[in-house]
């Protein structure tokens, strides 16, 4: 999810950082357009299909820098390109495996000898009747290659991406002000995170050799991480080299299964082909039985291949569990980050109040429910003094996350409170660091729906002794949105008593607060979690 707009002033640190990621790779991208269209070279259009693709997979960091319409009009025409190179390189990655196999063959006459002796087919005749389809398909490929390339240039995308960068730098400098780099970070850690994240999910699945698609699944996950921590390598120490380079073996061993995967499958689905079809004799390109024996041989070849390198996966998977290196990774987004990217030491709650009246002043249709909210907030954390034993700065943190919590509307209701988390986790104009910043996230992200115990990525920035008293605050929060469910502000005050196995809070208000009750006590799931007592409200 990221939040639409576009805010030059507001996120001015993040546009900075873009200039200095997106012209170096756009121009790595335009540079290999000759020749990708001489066609002479495989390895330009592999560079052209990678660039393509690490400036896709970085424009949508920087949405909120540019136009909607214009950010859209990038992205359709650099999604078509790379397709049509993906298409292309794919042919190559499978044209180059049978070459070399042929010239393996060729190199060394014993291998065919060898097979001749034991009676078993060589993998020549397969090899020769693979190669002759696919250079064709080449062929036909780099048509709609140069096809999109037109459009492309057409389209003058790369020409105003390069004036869109010139006009944001030149703005920049007559600015003649710092920008802000503190909400960098912030954003380089959510990005990661969420993109480890998504990796991490298909752990499940390692154990598994017959797990073909979600290894290839694995492999795309592994490719965005490792896209995301490049661009954002610069805001840590050593440039975050050590991950990259493990996401990369781990994605390049993932790529050799998915050739393997796919090579099983097309000889595969050939040979089912042939079984049902009678050979007519008349000269068709199909296989002769002599390819056919030939092909079963390169399949049974690219199955053996295929269990080697996946238990080179499972090994080099279970490595780095045992060394714990994705969970000190995670760590490191906070712990790793260089000097010039860390906010200043300290900060005065009074002026951190001042911050957060400034945001949630961006969507002022929610200020008086939010002010609401966050009195009754404070009522119930004073109240349950004795059961939460948190601080007069945890106390702060609520009242700012109450301020904040619907800020997420200003950009429609569905799916409001993740917007809105996502905003105070990244806003530049708060003060506060990841961690705090993690717990006020956590607060709004939690303030309606269902509750997950571990919804990611917020809860990684929390140390295990302040995960506890985030649960705490966003449980007392959800009590008291729902008691302004209707946004009126019916409800005056509310007391609580406390007893061994539950608390009993008394609502007193104007007119019938039936449905603020009823809202609030629906809302108390994570209270009885938390609290670990029963709440009442009669």
């Amino acid at each position: 999810m990221t939040i639409p707009g576009n805010d030059m002033t507001g996120r001015s640190g993040l546009c900075w950082y873009a200039l200095q990621k997106l012209p170096a790779l756009l121009d790595a991208f335009t540079c290999e357009i000759d020749g990708v269209k001489e066609a002479q070279d495989i390895e330009y259009i592999h560079r052209m299909r990678v660039a393509s693709r690490r400036l896709r997979a970085a424009l949508p960091l920087f949405i909120s820098c540019f136009p909607e319409k214009q950010y859209r009009k990038w992205m359709q025409e650099i999604t078509r390109i790379t397709r049509a190179l993906g298409d292309a390189r794919d042919a190559d990655v499978q044209i180059s495996f049978l070459q070399k196999s042929l010239k393996k063959i060729h190199k060394d006459p014993g291998i065919r000898e060898n097979q001749s002796l034991a009676d078993k087919p060589s993998t020549e005749p397969a090899i020769r009747f693979l190669l002759s389809g696919l250079l064709k398909k080449r062929r036909v490929l780099q048509k709609q290659v140069l096809s999109a390339l037109d459009e492309l240039e057409k389209s003058r995308v790369t020409d105003d991406m390069l004036l869109v960068f010139a006009t944001m730098d030149r703005d920049r400098a007559a600015a003649r002000k710092k920008p802000c780099t503190c909400g960098i970070p912030p954003v380089s850690a959510l990005r990661i995170g969420k993109r480890l994240s998504a990796f991490l999910a298909f752990e499940p699945w390692v154990l598994h050799p017959e797990a073909v698609a979600e290894h290839h699944a694995t492999r795309i996950a592994a490719k965005k991480l490792r896209y995301t921590m490049e661009i954002y390598g610069s805001v840590y120490r050593n440039n975050l080299k050590k991950p990259i380079a493990r996401v990369k073996k781990m994605q390049e061993i993932l790529g050799d299964i998915h050739d393997c995967d796919v090579w099983i499958d097309q000889i595969t689905a050939l040979l089912l082909r042939e079984r049902s079809l009678l050979r007519s004799g008349k000269g068709t390109k199909r296989p002769d039985t002599t390819t056919l024996s030939s092909l079963r041989v390169l399949l049974h070849d690219r199955e053996t291949e295929r269990k080697r390198r996946y238990r080179q996966y499972v090994r080099y998977w279970q490595a780095l569990e045992r060394v714990h290196f994705w969970d000190e990774f995670r760590a490191s987004l906070d712990t790793g980050r260089k000097s010039s990217f860390r906010p200043p030491e300290s900060y005065t709650d009074t002026g951190a109040a001042d911050t957060v009246t400034g945001l949630a002043g961006i969507y002022p249709d929610a200020r008086s429910h939010c002010r609401q909210v966050t009195g009754l907030a404070l009522r119930l954390f004073d109240d349950l003094q004795h059961l939460h034993n948190l601080g007069p700065h945890d106390r702060f943190l609520l009242g700012c996350a109450g301020d904040l919590h619907d800020i997420g509307w200003k950009y429609g209701r569905q799916g409001h409170n993740r917007r809105g988390a996502e905003m105070v986790f990244t806003d530049e104009t708060l003060p506060f660091d990841l961690k705090e910043r993690a717990i006020l996230a956590f607060i709004v992200l939690s303030h309606r729906g269902k509750i997950r115990r571990f919804p990611a990525p917020y809860l990684g920035f929390i140390s295990p002794e302040n995960q506890k008293k985030a649960f705490l605050l966003a449980a007392i929060l959800r009590i008291a949105d729902g008691l302004d469910y209707p946004h009126t502000g019916s409800v005056q005050d509310i007391r609580c008593d406390i007893s061994a196995d539950e608390v009993r809070c008394s609502v007193t208000g104007s007119g019938d607060l039936s449905i603020e009750k009823q809202r609030a006590q629906g809302k108390a799931d994570l209270f009885r979690q938390v609290f670990e007592k029963n709440l009442v409200i009669p």
